[in-house]
């Protein structure tokens, strides 16, 4: 007996008949998860190129005199779902009268004291039309009138095209922001901001 299983065991030692079949499993999983990784990230530039495109298309349109801007989000949101169904579209919109006006502190016009704060009797450019001097962060709701600098950020969130997230450590769903600025046309005097003063 010692002699049969000693024989088979040097038999099976000296057998290389399966090893690619070993080394085809080692390699198969790391290779699987590359694949459906690069084809996610993959699919991932495509949805940005498409948001991208549909962003600059909603945002040339929104430069003409008699822009509608529910008709152009409309626009913009069926070219995006022609592409991804299932996707989550978030627009916003705000304009400024400058492009330095965008992130910075309302700017005070009359500083009786030349403190840069607001007190009493002060006034500022409430840019964005809210009655409060801050920092204009969103701009003024709605496209704005001519020459006013429109700013859209358009927020896309899709479920993954692969599964292989959840090995990943990833979320089900990919996110694509996209933001562009662009001014009207000159059409009419632009309007400027509503001066307000702290009584």
């Amino acid at each position: 007996m010692t002699g049969r299983l000693g024989s088979l065991l040097r038999h099976i030692r000296n057998d290389r008949r399966g090893t690619s079949v070993v080394e085809f499993g080692f390699v198969l999983i790391p290779m699987t998860l590359t694949l459906t990784l690069g084809i996610d990230i993959g699919y991932q530039a495509y949805v940005r190129a498409v948001v991208s495109g549909a962003l600059e298309k909603a945002s040339r349109s929104t430069t003409v005199q008699n822009a509608n801007s529910t008709t152009i989000e409309t626009a913009l949101t069926d070219n995006i779902h022609a592409v991804m169904p299932g996707a989550t579209v978030t627009i916003a919109k705000g304009t400024f009268y400058k492009y330095s006006q965008m992130d910075t502190m309302e700017r005070l016009t009359t500083d009786t004291n030349s403190n840069n704060v607001l007190d009493v009797g002060d006034c500022w450019e409430d840019v964005d039309d809210d009655s409060t001097r801050n920092i204009v962060s969103a701009g003024k709701a709605g496209i704005g009138a001519a020459d006013d600098i429109v700013r859209y950020t358009v927020t896309t969130t899709y479920p993954r095209l692969m599964p292989v997230y959840a090995l990943a450590g990833m979320s089900p769903n990919a996110t694509v922001r996209s933001t562009t600025l662009v001014k009207r046309q000159p059409y009419a005097a632009q309007l400027a901001p509503t001066i307000r003063c702290r009584p």
